[in-house]
């Protein structure tokens, strides 16, 4: 394996791909964010059931789980791609 040559990738530079993801993650902050305020905050009601409560817990885990997943994909991962792709 370690002989054998690099094929060209089918998506052209890794530049390509990385830009598609990146605008998947606007999309998704934008989202998020419409989320955010429709559901006021995910503050629940003071009389909203433990169902309700859990729900808007459950989202703002999610949302900065996903904050933390987009952080690393777009600041560390595919810098290094591009990196990676430019040194070879």
């Amino acid at each position: 394996m370690a002989n054998e040559p690099v094929l060209p990738p089918p998506f052209g530079s890794v530049r390509n791909p990385v830009a598609m993801m990146m605008n998947e993650h606007d999309g998704v902050g934008s989202a998020l964010r419409s989320m955010r305020q429709i559901g006021n905050g995910y503050a629940a009601p003071p009389d909203a059931c433990i169902s309700f409560q859990t729900l808007y817990q459950a989202l703002v885990a999610f949302e900065a789980d996903l904050h933390q997943h987009i952080h690393l994909e777009n600041n560390i991962l595919f810098p290094r791609a591009i990196e990676m792709e430019r040194a070879h």
